[in-house]
């Protein structure tokens, strides 16, 4: 009972965080749009989580982000490996690392920049009848390699911790026996905050507010295509980028806990 009287306090605390921070990032979008970028991408993604044991996963990522208006140049490529461990159905625990390339675009740069960015989160689940909802805090220590010109990059890493508070919802469209039963509306929202010496104007990163379907295929395996909509502050702190997404996702759970593996069910 103690546990769950500190998670709900918990939850109240992160949520208090959260609408203080969505109404800071708001703010912020308001301000002169004559310093904000608007730029259009298209986002990939193919999501695995593998059962290996009761309470133990594998998580694998990988995305692929285009170049402003176009599907065909690729630029950047996140691809991210992690541990999670299930504490019981409501909390997971997990760590793991994810390598972000990024590859020259249309600008005069002709070196791939990486980031080097271990990570580690807590994620609260709870099943409603007609709901689903969850919410995720994670902390990356990102390492990322600086330019010194156009085709040069410096030996050290900047450095700075970053906090990312994720809620998520998903609503069935459904309950008959139809093509509607697969479909379900997904909400979400992630707040970015950076912290570390080197983070000067853009405490605040970003916000994401994603809108969009998801598709069950069956019980292992699901797509979900929907709009993004991303407000960052630049480190300039007086420049912005606001970014409109289609984002298109695939999700797999496969169980290995079985001489052959199967379908998660």
């Amino acid at each position: 009972m103690k546990i769950v009287f500190s998670c709900n306090l918990i939850f109240k605390k992160i949520k208090l965080s959260f609408f203080i921070i969505s109404f800071f990032s708001l703010s912020l979008k308001a301000q002169d749009t004559k310093k904000v970028d608007v730029v259009s991408q298209y986002w990939i993604t193919y999501s695995g989580k593998f059962k290996v044991r009761n309470k133990l996963e594998l998580m694998a990522e990988s995305t692929l982000r285009s170049v402003d208006h176009s599907i065909n140049k690729v630029t950047q490529n996140l691809v991210l490996v992690g541990l999670s461990w299930s504490v019981n159905d409501f909390i997971k625990l997990a760590a793991g690392y994810q390598h972000v390339s990024i590859f020259p675009g249309n600008s005069k740069i002709t070196v791939t920049q990486p980031e080097y960015r271990p990570w580690q989160q807590i994620q609260f689940g709870n099943n409603f009848s007609l709901k689903k909802i969850t919410q995720r805090l994670r902390l990356e220590e990102r390492f990322r390699k600086v330019l010194i010109n156009d085709s040069t990059l410096a030996l050290d890493n900047a450095f700075n911790f970053r906090f990312r508070y994720n809620v998520l919802g998903e609503f069935p469209l459904s309950k008959k026996e139809a093509i509607l039963k697969r479909l379900s509306l997904i909400l979400s929202e992630e707040i970015f905050i950076n912290i570390g010496k080197q983070v000067v104007f853009n405490y605040f990163d970003q916000n994401r507010v994603f809108v969009g379907l998801k598709f069950k295929i069956n019980e292992g395996n699901n797509i979900q295509l929907g709009y993004l909509d991303l407000f960052q502050q630049l480190p300039s702190g007086n420049k912005f980028r606001n970014l409109h997404i289609l984002r298109l996702s695939y999700f797999q759970n496969l169980d290995f806990r079985q001489k052959a593996f199967q379908t998660k069910g």
